[in-house]
């Protein structure tokens, strides 16, 4: 009896299968190729310490809150709204910085959704108690609040998916709302230190609407900017949520 060639080949022993090959992680670039990071961390900080300082250890009788006898559970909620805004502000400077994401998906991720959280419950006890606000950006602060509270969601619901691209482009919306302060803020003190004189009604509606609409302009001539490059996708380990 004899073998040919192709007897021999099926006897051989199946060679064993390979592990894939763990996707390999996109270069970081270094911070100065990322001229944003630094400022966008810097405004913060100077924000964060311009809203806590004057009123750091001072009585809540002593703070000028106008009163809601009607209404005991407002300050609460302020305080509420405002530490877990504070909670937004400062994990969405984390979210937005590539090298912790690219080199520490872990902690992208829990900052992520601690983001998550904060915007949450910050937009929740903000639409409570923004009916008791000044009627002038009454409209306004109403309408940023909900559309904050559903752009997170989304990008809660998205991540979930597992569809990145879109998680990425409503995280970037989402964000245009915390961002809303540092634009408000700075153009208050424009006008302090300038002495312009501004009716403030007029100056409550402006803080309401332009900034977080100018954000999401500016979100999204960012994205139609980019709109060619490759869609960021997460490496393996990242991936694991």
């Amino acid at each position: 009896m004899t073998l040919n060639i192709e007897d021999v080949d099926e006897l051989k022993a199946p060679e064993p299968e390979r592990p894939p090959t763990p996707q390999a992680k996109a270069p970081s670039k270094p911070f100065w190729r990322r001229p944003w990071i630094l400022p966008l961390f810097a405004i913060t900080a100077f924000w964060l310490y311009m809203q806590i300082e004057p009123v750091a250890g001072v009585p809540e009788d002593q703070l000028q809150i106008p009163p809601h006898e009607n209404f005991p559970a407002y300050y609460p909620l302020l305080i509420t709204h405002m530490a877990f805004g504070t909670v937004t502000v400062l994990t969405v400077c984390l979210q937005l910085w590539p090298w912790l994401r690219i080199n520490h998906p872990k902690w992208h991720r829990v900052s992520g959704r601690l983001y998550i959280v904060g915007a949450l419950v910050a937009a929740i006890s903000g639409l409570i108690i923004v009916w008791w606000a000044p009627v002038p950006g009454q409209l306004g602060g109403a309408a940023m609040l909900l559309f904050w509270l559903g752009i997170t969601t989304a990008a809660y619901v998205t991540v979930r998916r597992r569809n990145y691209v879109l998680h990425r482009r409503f995280m970037l919306y989402s964000f245009a709302v915390p961002a809303n302060n540092f634009l408000a803020f700075f153009t208050y003190l424009a006008i302090d230190k300038f002495q312009i004189q501004v009716d403030f009604a007029y100056f409550l509606e402006y803080a309401r609407w332009v900034p977080w609409v100018l954000n999401l302009m500016l979100i999204q001539a960012w994205l139609y900017h980019t709109e060619k490059r490759p869609a960021p996708r997460p490496s393996a380990v990242s991936s694991r949520r």
